[in-house]
């Protein structure tokens, strides 16, 4: 791997390109009726943020039993896709499964056949389906999105190009996921390339087993991954290159915004005598690629590389790779629009005034007076700096102070929200996010008084007492 060109940033400390990747791209989403109808309000992201996501993956892989090639369809399910319902026994298991779900997936598969009549009978399509039970011991875990379940279907088709319909079903929640022109090469293709992201920060040594990232049409942000490209057949004279850009997507077009890297492919660090595989180990897809037998057919060539993507924003990305044969000019071959998807974003980072807004807990009222005034563009500066300044690792677009910040916000809401008070609100939400979590808890439930809670932080202690029976706790001393 020979890089060309690699998009350099100046330290975050020094300018005002904060490692903020939410905010440039998130803060936005909010379509501009939702905006002028109402003032947006934590509640209101989080009702929005509560939406379940389901991921499929379209993957070709060769298959080593006949002619033709595999697709793998990997799914990817959150938990509050599933529609658990609670078990009747609860003896069962010895209490551990107290929660099911029976989703099913269904892969309608029909192959593409141009120039067929239109008051011709089309083929039936293929059809996979898989469905099982499953399990949750609590109810946080129904509700979780940050837990999945996931799984695979494989289906042997022979050259062309389909139509591939993928259907997530559970109770009443439906999920639909369409690839129109999927295209299964020859393998004498030299014109076809594959791209396999693997969750893997470190760049394995072959013959190696890695998950893959199995996240639809994204790659986890704030982290490193490595990118497998297979040609199935490599042409030798011609020459190749890899680029990466970050790009705006609209329903009309895809706009390159800026170049972040360009590879030559070094023909020396080819892998070549391999074959790969796809298989489930540990609840995740796994991409296997080993060395094949004397008695296989030529597999073509694979290329490994290692993607800087702690760097990238939290944005949309194509990737593609361009063959460049003698007289010729690049020709792409290969290509894929992604997102670097922040999966577990604090809900506050949806929205530059909400996330403004919560910064109350930590500035004075002129501080955050100040952060307020002026225009978008001037928040946006000064939210962004404010951060910079205190990031641990400028080198890195995930900022863990930040990040660290609003999740205690969403902590807060989670654990203190009371019928009269939303968590953050409540002396006991704000002692969390200006704090943390304690050191240690201490309730206690005196005699004729109210119920009592001590937070202990080292040499340091607040204590709270219950002023309703709903959870609602007052700070009543410093320690």
């Amino acid at each position: 791997m020979n890089p060309k060109k690699t998009k350099k940033r100046s330290p975050a400390r020094k300018t005002c390109a904060l490692a903020l990747p939410a905010m440039v791209l998130l803060i936005f989403l909010l379509p501009a009726s939702d905006v002028l109808a109402q003032r947006i309000t934590y509640e209101y992201l989080r009702a929005r943020d509560r939406q379940p996501t389901v991921f499929f993956e379209q993957l070709v892989v060769p298959d080593t039993t006949e002619a033709g090639m595999k697709l793998v369809t990997a799914f990817r399910l959150e938990n509050n896709f599933l529609s658990f319902r609670r078990m009747r026994d609860e003896q069962t298991e010895e209490q551990v499964r107290r929660f099911f779900a029976e989703p099913t997936v269904q892969v309608n598969i029909r192959k593409r056949t141009p120039g067929t009549p239109t008051n011709e009978e089309a083929p039936a399509p293929i059809t996979r389906t898989w469905s099982e039970t499953v399990y949750a011991e609590t109810y946080e875990q129904t509700r979780s999105s940050t837990s999945f379940l996931q799984n695979m279907l494989v289906t042997h088709l022979e050259p062309g190009t389909y139509r591939i319909e993928s259907t997530a079903t559970a109770n009443s929640r439906t999920r639909r996921v369409v690839a129109p022109g999927f295209r299964i090469p020859d393998t004498t293709d030299t014109e076809t390339a594959f791209f396999y992201f693997m969750d893997q920060q470190s760049t394995p040594e072959p013959p190696f087993t890695a998950p893959l990232m199995n996240m639809g049409n994204n790659v986890s942000f704030g982290r490193d991954h490595q990118l497998l490209i297979w040609f199935p057949l490599f042409d030798d004279e011609a020459s190749y290159s890899l680029e990466i850009h970050k790009v705006r997507v609209s329903r009309q077009d895809t706009t390159v915004r800026e170049q972040m890297m360009e590879y030559s492919l070094d023909p020396q660090k080819l892998l070549k005598g391999y074959i790969q595989d796809i298989f489930m180990l540990e609840n995740q897809p796994q991409l296997r690629l080993r060395p094949f037998e004397n008695n296989m057919e030529n597999t073509g060539a694979f290329y490994l590389l290692s993607v800087p993507n702690s760097t990238f924003e939290n944005a949309h990305y194509r990737v593609r790779v361009l063959k460049t044969a003698s007289g010729e000019d690049p020709k792409v071959i290969a290509r894929r629009t992604y997102q670097s998807y922040w999966l577990d974003m604090p809900v506050s980072l949806l929205n530059l005034d909400v996330s403004i807004n919560m910064m109350r807990f930590i500035l004075d009222e002129d501080q955050h007076r100040a952060m307020r005034r002026g225009g978008r563009e001037q928040r946006e500066r000064r939210f962004r700096e404010f951060w910079a300044e205190r990031d641990p690792t400028p080198d890195r677009e995930y900022n863990e102070l930040m990040v660290e910040y609003f999740r205690r916000i969403d902590h807060a809401f989670d654990n203190f929200t009371t019928p009269q008070n939303p968590g953050y609100e409540s002396d006991q939400g704000k002692v969390y996010i200006r704090h943390g979590e304690p050191d240690r808890r201490e309730r206690t439930f005196p005699p004729n008084q109210p119920a009592r809670e001590v937070w202990h932080y080292g040499e340091r202690s607040f204590v709270f007492e219950a002023t309703t029976g709903f959870g609602d706790y007052r700070l009543v001393e410093r320690r």
